[in-house]
């Protein structure tokens, strides 16, 4: 979108500059007053696009410190869930393997009842 309007604002400076050139030459005067005008429209209209240009530079330059800033808060924002979702799965491991030494336990456990049992 802002390109869009980039381009209309060129679009839009440089038919201006064409309409003066063309009234300016068209306009009954002698050479030297219609060189004096050109130079005149010509710098005061580079004189307005360098200051549109200006203008819009800085408006690109804050929204890139915004998009940088933006940026930046998400990557850490990633950063953080990838931490607490690495803990989180750790201590679910963690309990997963507490849980099937105890079951390996109560396995051998009741296996050795058995073959007692079995032998008495």
């Amino acid at each position: 979108m802002a390109g869009s309007r980039g381009t209309i604002l060129v679009a839009f400076l440089a038919g201006v500059v064409v309409g003066g050139v063309v009234a300016l030459l068209f306009a009954p005067a002698s050479g030297e007053e219609i060189r004096r005008r050109l130079r005149e429209e010509t710098e005061g209209k580079v004189s307005k696009v360098k200051e549109e240009a200006g203008a819009l530079k800085g408006k690109v330059e804050v929204i890139m410190e915004t998009v940088e800033g933006k940026l930046t808060e998400l990557s850490s924002k990633a950063k953080e869930t990838i931490e607490e979702k690495k803990a989180h799965l750790s201590e679910t491991i963690a309990k997963a393997k507490e849980t099937v030494k105890e079951k390996k336990e109560e396995l051998a456990e009741k296996f050795f009842k058995k073959e007692e049992e079995e032998a008495n």
